[in-house]
């Protein structure tokens, strides 16, 4: 993929459909012990059921021009059209007692929780997992006084954070912020819930824009998130697909423990999909773009300012440390390591069209390759405590590092 192509590529007004079900999500398990912080859920056999039955009726399929106007319409739909059945379908984690479900981004956790989890990476060897009245994973909840500056985290099970609330992207920002403006008061709200993906981040301002946010960070994890936005959009639209990834690829690594269903997780089933399905890879970055281009749309609409941040998966990010065994996972299961590298086209076509379009974006890419530390958990594969700490200094430098509008 090249960028000079990718307004013509992306310009078609039907996406191919290639990926059949919705796939995999990813959820942090609260408990005492010392266990997996994720699971690994195959819902797809339900999804393409209901797919193949949704697409036998209804609309016609609808054409779009531009990514923009994809995501305008998309996420419309999203907040009007789906019954509580469409959304069991779509966001099954509405099936576990530890969410509710919530207008726009659709479910969020249960409020005012704690859950302590044992967990021998982390410094502590432990962590807290706390959620406030919102149920969002903060320690304190919104008073009613305004604030001098309101800033939304938004993001999936990495920004979410698999650490304390204190040491998650969103509120190392808040205190680089608050040091920034003493006798001001500052709060950034981490929005970001594990299996999060393109159609609940469309939603982020019809959820917390009572919060009346000046600023919006989207942390957008290229492992798994351009995967995770088409079955949403395949379902909202009606269009169907192909035969899923097979069980061959996917359930040796199900079954090699923690470290496996991490590998599989966070970045070799959205390797896998788009290796099978190159046209899918397409069709994912400009329903990336299109998010993009709605968040950054309503963000003006209210006159707040909108940030896109492309995290990399580990492969990407530090191949030095967590290269090596993805790719001997992916000849294991007897599969191409060169769908690892998938994604960086992807986010390489992605971020070309945002900044075209005056979108600021921030690639985590550069700074991440060039850390000597490891910056994701070597088990779990997400973001670790120090991980969280230079996301935030890369924000605060790169969209608050200067009175002039960021780049």
């Amino acid at each position: 993929m090249s960028a000079p192509n990718l307004a013509q590529r992306l310009g078609v007004a039907a996406l191919s459909a290639l990926v059949a079900g919705a796939g995999a999500w990813w959820y942090l398990e609260n408990v005492r012990e010392e266990a997996s912080t994720i699971e690994f859920v195959d819902d797809g056999s339900e999804f393409r059921a209901a797919l193949e039955a949704r697409g036998q009726s209804g609309e016609e399929a609808v054409s779009f021009e531009s990514p923009a106007e994809l995501g305008r319409d998309f996420a419309r739909r999203l907040n009007e059209d789906l019954t509580h059945k469409d959304l069991l379908i779509l966001f099954p984690q509405l099936k576990r007692k530890k969410v509710n479900k919530m207008p726009g981004v659709h479910y969020t956790l249960i409020p005012d929780k704690r859950w302590p989890r044992k967990f021998a990476e982390h410094p502590e060897g432990e962590f807290l997992r706390r959620t406030n009245s919102l149920g969002i994973r903060e320690d304190e909840s919104p008073s009613e006084t305004p604030v001098d500056q309101c800033v939304l985290v938004m993001g999936d099970s990495h920004a979410e954070g698999v650490c304390s609330n204190s040491e998650t992207v969103a509120n190392q920002l808040e205190a680089r912020l608050r040091g920034d403006q003493p006798g001001k008061s500052v709060e950034v709200w981490n929005l970001a819930i594990s299996g999060y993906g393109g159609a609940n981040y469309l939603g982020t301002l019809t959820a917390y824009g009572h919060l009346k946010p000046q600023d919006v960070v989207l942390v957008f994890y290229g492992g798994n998130d351009f995967r995770d936005s088409l079955g949403p959009w395949r379902y909202i639209y009606r269009i169907r697909g192909g035969p899923p990834v097979s069980p061959e690829f996917i359930t040796p690594l199900r079954n090699d423990g923690n470290h496996g269903t991490a590998m599989l997780g966070q970045e070799i089933h959205q390797a896998l999909t788009f290796l099978k399905y190159p046209e899918a890879g397409r069709d994912a970055v400009r329903l990336t773009i299109a998010c993009g281009l709605e968040l950054d749309r309503q963000c003006r609409e209210r006159g707040a300012r909108f940030l896109f941040v492309y995290l990399p998966p580990p492969s990407v990010g530090q191949p030095e440390h967590f290269r090596a065994p993805l790719e001997q996972a992916m000849v294991k299961i007897k599969s191409e390591p060169r769908g690892l590298d998938i994604c960086r086209e992807l986010a390489d076509d992605t971020l070309a069209a945002l900044e075209a379009a005056g979108v600021a974006t921030l690639d985590l890419r550069p700074t991440f390759a060039s850390h000597p530390e490891r910056l994701y958990w070597s088990t779990e594969l997400h973001l670790n405590v120090r991980g969280h700490a230079l996301v935030a200094e890369r924000i605060h430098t790169v969209f608050y590092g200067s009175t002039d509008e960021p780049r």
